[in-house]
């Protein structure tokens, strides 16, 4: 897995309770880290065959600036979700191993 990508589930895991106990601190950190997917996911390359469509494609149409998709992706929690969705996936799949 990408390097960028680790330090991303690295960072992922200091949000625990993030949706019980939204803090500002941990709400700057979801938007860093979300921010940080998007542009460290498209550089992945042929790697991106091994993630669900989804990531794929949510990364795509969000970095070439789909309305309906930034007003998704608005929403804290819809980002906390991506990346939790993320960070399960590469645990899962033991791309990630903390």
């Amino acid at each position: 897995m990408q390097n960028c990508l680790v330090e991303i589930c690295k960072e992922f895991e200091k949000l625990s309770g993030f949706l019980q106990n939204p803090t500002k601190e941990k709400e700057e950190l979801v938007d860093k880290l979300f921010s940080d997917f998007m542009k460290c996911f498209p550089t992945i390359k042929e790697e991106k065959l091994e993630y669900p469509s989804e990531f794929v494609e949510d990364v795509r149409l969000y970095n070439e600036g789909l309305e309906i998709v930034h007003k998704k992706f608005a929403d804290i929690q819809i980002r906390y979700l991506m990346l939790s969705d993320f960070y399960d996936f590469a645990r899962l799949t033991k791309k990630y191993k903390h």
